[in-house]
């Protein structure tokens, strides 16, 4: 079913949802947070993943719309258990959310990229993923240029869904 959810999506939804997926298997994540859940493509994908390593996903998302839809296919295809979303503004909202985090996606308003990062990067576990896509976006370009500058965070940027980074947070001094 989640492939096919992939497919109908079309475009890079496929390719998306699977690198999600397989770095959130990769880390074992516990803790997994989606900011901006869009049609729930990724969301799924995630969630299925969660149900694998027994951890748990929150999804932040504004629009009350999406977040109405989103659950409505995760418990369709059983697997709202793992999940929590929390509807509202991410800005406030993702302060609330305890960490430490394993992967973290965003996939909401670009130029919202590089505080919602500020707002995680202390809560981030050693290895933990960052997947954040649409980076192409001019309103992108602080929270790119801000990375660029991390020393601990490892990132590629990839030709998807907008031009993507995959960072890998790996402190040179790792915290006890």
């Amino acid at each position: 079913m989640l492939e096919q959810l992939a497919w109908e999506a079309g475009g890079d939804w496929p390719l998306v949802a699977r690198l999600a997926h397989v770095m959130a298997l990769a880390v074992r994540a516990q803790l997994a947070l989606e900011v901006g859940a869009g049609p729930g493509i990724v969301t799924v994908w995630l969630a299925e993943a969660m149900e694998r390593t027994g951890g748990r996903l929150v999804v932040l998302e504004h629009d009350p719309v999406v977040v109405e839809f989103v659950t409505g296919r995760l418990e369709d295809l059983g697997l709202m258990e793992r999940v929590q979303l929390l509807q509202g503004d991410a800005h406030r909202t993702i302060r609330a959310v305890a960490g430490p985090f394993d992967l973290v996606r965003l996939a909401a308003d670009r130029s919202g990229y590089l505080d919602y990062y500020r707002a995680v990067r202390d809560r981030l576990r050693p290895g933990a993923v960052i997947l954040a896509e649409g980076l192409a976006k001019e309103a992108a370009r602080p929270f790119r240029e801000a990375v660029r500058g991390e020393t601990n965070l490892r990132t590629v940027e990839l030709p998807m869904r907008g031009q993507s980074l995959i960072g890998i947070w790996w402190p040179s001094r790792v915290r006890a």
